[in-house]
């Protein structure tokens, strides 16, 4: 089962990571217009932008930045305090982790839940992004599959493969 959380955070990650490269290039090719607007009012021409540009990239930047999270949590991305944990003795430093992982626990539970009611609010309003009308509440359900596969990798964070990781780390370093 863990293999298979792993895997499904990973193939997350991925697909944020390809949202991310659209917006990216999405960025790009209407800088690209503007200049080329610029040069045709030159010449008494215009190149109009990407229509929506701007809720197209507001979407996905919003969508993009909770599906790296889940990644990050996995790999112990988060932040931590490491001047004062890395001269702590392992048992402390075990515990700190474990503490951490239950709070993330139940942030993310919290997060996950205000999520699934606005969704319910947005969709019930009828809430549409400004230029081209698309409905908001399709990408807040995206950022709800995040949060569970944060979750996941919270609790995942409970229970490490390699619970000596850290001993070896201290040996070496």
């Amino acid at each position: 089962m863990r293999f298979f959380i792993e895997k499904c955070i990973n193939a997350w990650a991925f697909f944020g990571g390809l949202l991310l490269l659209g917006a990216v290039l999405l960025t790009g090719v209407n800088v690209l217009g503007f200049g080329l607007d610029r040069i045709l009012r030159l010449f008494e021409n215009s190149f109009s932008g990407i229509s929506g540009y701007e809720d197209i990239v507001t979407l996905a930047i919003g969508v993009t930045a909770l599906t790296m999270l889940p990644y990050c949590q996995l790999k112990d991305g988060n932040v931590a305090v490491d001047l004062f944990m890395n001269k702590a003795p392992f048992w402390v430093q075990n515990l700190v982790d474990r503490i951490t992982s239950i709070l993330m626990i139940i942030v993310v539970a919290f997060l996950s839940c205000m999520l699934a009611y606005g969704v319910l609010e947005v969709k019930s309003d009828g809430d549409l992004t400004q230029v081209l009308g698309i409905p908001i509440w399709p990408f807040m359900c995206i950022s709800i599959i995040s949060c569970l596969l944060w979750l996941a990798a919270s609790v995942l964070s409970l229970f490490p493969i390699k619970s000596c990781k850290k001993n070896v780390e201290q040996d070496h370093g």
